[in-house]
Order: structure tokens, then C-alpha cells, then sequence
């Protein structure tokens, strides 16, 4: 491989991903058997340069047929995979250290390929690139147009594919499956837990969707002895000036922003409208007046985006209030707006379980992990889970094109 500076760089590479897979491995091994994080910032700063060499190694494969696709493009689309979450893993392997586990032993794989690659191209014999590259011109406008029109056609899909990939694994991740995103929509986890007589249904809900799905998941509350915990935060004091309204942007694809629970249990419309013996409905929030300045800062910024007329006005408004958005006044935001909440939850659901023989939590999904934790804590069982389809992908579709 000539010149000797391209074949420097294009072994440094190899090394750089070698050393960050193997001190990778060995950070999580030494963390898992002694917990000690000594290895962690050179794990860290090894992977940033590795990363970073990984990301030169794309133009230099641009310009020189000389710098081999056949080793490159495999090891780059594995780290950058790997460093950026490795989605799907996690919905697969259910624990952070099993998650931790794969990403090194898959990191090494890559690598150990690259480097047989590598070997192969020698003929068998050593594995950095050398002397014995097969001889290739310095530039070729075949070469370098083929390899940009590959970047300018598949770049774009496999960002855009891996970046909706990520967020439904997310999504999934974080709400412990109380959501779903899968290939023809979204569909809500709906789970029952028993003990005593008494039964606990912990429903994943999301702010837009269907409306008629919405109705038909709200009816099948409707049973004897039977009380529904509402989520909803009030605001007494107006310290809010605006709640959060998802209807412009719910309508901009296609769906709808989910409405008090008594309207879809209604029948008719007006004067004539009655509603059902069962459920009771029950507030089961708190007031703004308990949260922190920064959180009504935080969800007035969220209100502003939401509430903007279009695409660019709402991205301006994120970059505008994201920069304020540190990692402390974050954990601040979702320990009011998550843990407290959560307390306050756990308080009416216990008094509901005295008053009524089902009690039913159709709260949005970020909620329900730590509820259902209290709930198999109080010695419930989970008997049963129900998806309900939400809304699918085709409408979103046809609502933007």
C-alpha cells in the first residue's frame, strides 16, 4: 500500500479500533467483577479517537481506491452502530450489563474480521496493511464517483432508517414495553395484575392517536366496581399561563390529541349525552403549584414547541431552550414531572384498592416502569397483557403526503 503515510494512517486506524475494543472489554470485565471505573476515561478518550480516525477513513475511501472499502466500511458501520446504541440490542437483551456484554464482544468481532480481511489481502501472511497491497492507481473518477454516489444514496437511509430504529428502541426501552413501535403502527401494553381479589391494570398511554381506538381502549374499562386513576396535572394557581396541546401537531400527521377520559365514555352527543354507571373517573394528579421554578420554565419551552405553527418555528424553539437544558436541571425536570407524580400515584392507588375491586392507571408510559415496580412490590401478580393498536403508520403516511 503506498504512499508509506497513507498506509500509516490506514494502520493507525486498525489500531486505534483494536485498542478501543480491547480496553473496552476489559473496562466492562473489571467493572462487572469488582465494580471499579479506573479504566473508564481512557476507555472513553480511546473511543473518541477511534471513532474520529474511523470518520477521516470515509473520505480518504472517497479519494483513493488505495484505502480498501473491503476493510473499512464494515468497521466503520460497526463502531458507529455500536457507539450510537447498538439499536435493537437492548430490546433483546434485557439487562444494561448483558447489553454491555454484547456491544464488546460484537466490537472485537469487527475488528477480528477487519483484521482477517486485511490478512487475506496479504495472502495469508501478517495482518496490517503493507507491501503487498494489490497495486492501485493514486485516484480514479470511476472510484471516487461510485464510492459518493454510494454515500449520497445509502447515507441518507441508513441515518434516517438507524435514527427511527433508535428512537422506537427508545421508546420501547425506557417505557419497559408499555409502547410498542413496530412496523405498521403503534400499539399501547395493557396489563393486569391480581392478588386478594382485587385487580390493578397498569395502561400505557400516549398523548396523540387514534380517536376512535382511543375510544374503544377507554370502553373496555367499563365494569363493576370499577374506578379509572386520571392523569392529568391541574394548575390552581395559573402558574403555567398554558398547558401542554398536542392538537396542532397531531393533526399536522394524521391523528389526534387524546381528550379527558369521560368524553369517549359518553354515549351521544349534547343535552342527550349519558354516561355509564362505570367506570368512576378520578383525578389522581398533582397541581403545578408543586413543582420547581425550572420545571414551569421547562414545560413552558415544551408548550411553545408544540404549540408552534410550523416545522421550522418548532425547531428554532427547540434550539433556542435546549442549550438550557443541562444534565442537572434535566434529573430536576423528570423528578418532578415522573417521581413525584409517581408518589402522589401510588397514594390514590392504594386508597382506590380499598374502595373498589379494579383500579385502573391509563398513564403515560414513562410513568408505569416504576408503578408496576410498586405494584409486584405489594406481592400482585401480572396475569394477563393485552396490545391495543394505537394508530398506524399508513395514516401518518397519507396525513404527510
Amino acid at each position: 500500500m503506498k504512499p508509506p503515510w497513507l498506509r500509516a494512517f490506514a494502520n493507525s486506524v486498525l489500531a486505534l479500533s483494536a485498542a478501543d475494543a480491547v480496553v473496552s472489554t476489559l473496562d466492562a470485565l473489571v467493572q462487572a467483577a469488582s465494580g471499579v471505573t479506573w479504566l473508564s476515561a481512557p476507555r472513553s478518550a480511546l473511543a473518541e479517537l477511534a471513532l474520529a480516525a474511523l470518520a477521516l477513513s470515509v473520505p480518504a475511501m472517497l479519494a483513493t481506491p488505495r484505502m480498501p472499502i473491503s476493510v473499512f466500511v464494515p468497521l466503520t458501520l460497526a463502531t458507529f452502530w455500536l457507539t450510537f446504541g447498538a439499536a435493537p440490542l437492548p430490546l433483546w437483551i434485557p439487562s444494561y450489563a448483558g447489553v454491555e456484554a454484547a456491544r464488546c464482544l460484537l466490537q472485537l468481532a469487527a475488528v477480528a474480521v477487519a483484521f482477517a480481511v486485511v490478512r487475506a489481502r496479504n495472502g495469508g501472511r501478517g495482518i496490517w496493511l503493507g507491501d503487498a497491497e494489490p497495486d492501485q492507481p493514486a485516484f480514479t473518477w470511476r472510484h471516487s464517483l461510485r464510492v459518493a454516489a454510494g454515500l449520497a444514496t445509502l447515507g441518507p437511509v441508513l441515518v434516517l432508517g438507524y435514527g427511527a430504529l433508535s428512537i422506537a428502541t427508545e421508546i420501547q426501552v425506557m417505557s419497559h414495553g408499555f409502547v410498542r413501535v413496530g412496523l405498521d403502527g403503534v400499539s399501547l401494553d395493557d396489563r393486569y395484575y391480581q392478588r386478594d381479589g382485587r385487580e390493578i391494570r397498569l395502561v400505557g398511554m400516549m398523548h396523540i392517536g387514534d380517536p376512535e381506538r382511543y375510544r374503544a381502549l377507554t370502553r373496555s374499562f367499563a365494569r363493576e366496581s370499577t374506578v379509572v386513576l386520571a392523569e392529568g396535572v391541574s394548575d390552581e394557581g395559573g402558574r403555567l399561563a398554558s398547558s401542554l396541546h398536542y392538537g396542532q401537531a397531531a393533526r399536522a400527521i394524521g391523528l389526534a390529541p387524546q381528550e379527558d377520559l369521560e368524553s369517549y365514555l359518553v354515549e351521544g352527543e349534547g343535552p342527550d349525552a349519558v354516561a355509564p354507571e362505570w367506570p368512576v373517573v378520578r383525578r389522581a394528579d398533582i397541581d403545578a403549584s408543586e413543582f420547581t421554578p425550572d420545571t414551569i420554565e421547562t414545560i413552558r419551552w415544551a408548550s411553545a414547541v408544540w404549540e408552534a405553527e410550523d416545522l421550522p418555528t418548532a425547531l428554532r424553539r427547540v434550539a433556542e431552550g435546549a442549550h438550557e437544558l443541562g444534565p442537572e436541571r434535566s434529573r430536576a425536570f423528570f423528578a418532578d414531572v415522573v417521581d413525584r407524580r409517581n408518589e402522589h400515584l401510588i397514594g390514590e392507588l392504594e386508597r382506590a384498592l380499598g374502595e373498589y375491586e379494579r383500579v385502573v392507571v391509563p398513564w403515560g408510559a414513562l410513568h408505569l416502569p416504576g408503578i408496576e415496580e410498586t405494584v409486584l412490590s405489594w406481592g400482585y401478580v401480572e396475569t394477563s397483557r393485552v396490545q391495543h393498536p394505537l394508530f398506524a403508520w399508513s395514516t401518518v403516511v397519507a396525513a404527510l403526503f
